[in-house]
């Protein structure tokens, strides 16, 4: 992967969590009454989310550490190869979970749970897209 899209992928990473950011309300009481927002930004989560597993696959495999079957894997992988922290590629293969819920399981999806994680956890996500932009853009 060229450092041009590698750049590229963590821009859409900054772009998705600050979309998300910017759709996220104050309280989970309006996140809950508001659909067609809530929609937007878990839209924008699992994009993300998506990017995030995406560009952690495509590492593992140009930098020649093996092919993961998995998101989960490739996080694990980078974290013993001390591409990102281990805390971070822990944070990021439980995030997997959450993607894949949404994708696979929106009508049962608990939307507190994503209000929380949007809430909480996008800090995550930005780490990892500056933690990819300073060592590897760097390089």
């Amino acid at each position: 992967m060229s450092g041009e899209v590698l750049a590229r992928k963590v821009a859409a990473i900054r772009a998705r969590t600050a979309r998300v950011r910017e759709l996220l309300p104050p309280t989970v009481e309006q996140f809950l009454a508001q659909r067609t927002e809530a929609e937007a930004l878990i839209l924008n989560l699992y994009l993300a989310l998506q990017e995030c597993s995406d560009l952690a696959m495509h590492l593992v495999a140009e930098l020649g550490l093996g092919v993961p079957g998995e998101p989960r894997a490739a996080f694990e992988i980078l974290s013993r190869n001390e591409v990102v922290p281990p805390s971070l590629a822990r944070t990021l293969s439980a995030a997997v979970g959450l993607r894949n819920r949404i994708a696979h399981e929106y009508g049962g999806l608990d939307l507190r749970k994503v209000y929380a994680a949007a809430r909480d956890d996008l800090g995550d996500l930005d780490a990892y897209a500056d933690t990819l932009a300073k060592t590897r853009l760097e390089s």
